[in-house]
């Protein structure tokens, strides 16, 4: 990394970029793919249906990043988001983050708590809540059979609140399991999200230049190459490794990232490195 602010700031300029570029503050913005826009239609589906739904997929693909994307776009007056990322909580302290975030107060009964929840959702009228758990693989038995419960509070015609389970690609394994099989059988939808191909990276890089004002290449052919073999289309490292190279290539004063700039960005990287190894 550079030493001196100047420094990163002079390398901006060299390039003609507004910020960093392949950088997490920059990555706001969906990149279209097939995968992402069937995601986005079973995602609208199952809010509208009070439903309950499972996205996965590997680390860094951008499962996140895609429900941060879309939530904004639910309309406000139907829809109620509700983003709870604490993967430790307890079901007692789901609970309470569930209760806080709609601005209601905790108690330490679980009944008033209940009574409180039943009551909030009742006063939103046709606004649908939606709950999204990230991480949901990382979540205990009793969070988990909190969330189940909740969906059929006081037996409704239909579940109280649409519910988004978002985690790795060991998800589903571990929902299957017989001490999760109640809320397993509610699932609606199951969806993955697979790393980018090969031919679609090229169009992702050049959308994360273009974010910071970068509109030519920056990559010779081997280069490229190279950078797609080590992130295996896996969005966060592909930024990480791009990144790393970018800022090399800066150091050099050289106008266009080479091999030479990957080779040192990979072993800086260990998602990207532990991947070439690997095979």
């Amino acid at each position: 990394m550079p030493k001196r602010k100047e420094e990163l700031q002079d390398y901006l300029a060299r390039w003609g970029a507004k910020a960093v570029p392949f950088s997490d503050a920059m990555g706001s913005a969906i990149f279209p793919t097939p995968d992402s826009e069937e995601a986005l239609v079973l995602l609208d589906e199952t809010v509208a249906l009070r439903a309950t739904m499972v996205l996965y997929g590997d680390n860094g693909v951008g499962k996140s990043l895609l429900i941060r994307s879309w939530l904004p776009t639910l309309e406000p007056k139907r829809y109620r988001s509700v983003v709870i990322t604490h993967a430790t909580l307890t079901g007692i302290g789901l609970m309470a983050s569930l209760l806080l975030k709609l601005g209601c107060p905790v108690s330490h009964l679980r009944s008033r708590n209940l009574a409180t929840l039943e009551e909030a959702i009742t006063q939103m009228g046709r606004q649908i809540p939606v709950l999204v758990l990230d991480e949901a693989q990382l979540y205990s038995h009793d969070a988990l059979e909190e969330v189940r419960l909740l969906l059929g509070l006081s037996l409704p015609a239909q579940p109280l609140f649409a519910l988004i389970l978002v985690g790795d690609n060991y998800l589903l394994d571990t929902l299957r399991l017989q001490s999760r099989r109640a809320l397993y059988s509610r699932i609606a939808c199951s969806f993955q999200l697979l790393p980018l191909e090969p031919a679609s990276v090229e169009k992702y890089l050049a959308q994360q230049l273009a974010d910071v004002g970068i509109t030519r290449s920056c990559f010779d052919e081997p280069a490229l190459q190279m950078l797609i073999a080590a992130a295996d289309g896996i969005p966060r490292i592909l930024n990480l490794v791009a990144r790393a190279a970018w800022l090399d290539a800066s150091r050099a004063q050289a106008d266009m990232i080479n091999p030479d700039h990957l080779r040192s960005a990979i072993r800086r990287v260990p998602g990207a490195r532990d991947k070439l190894e690997a095979r």
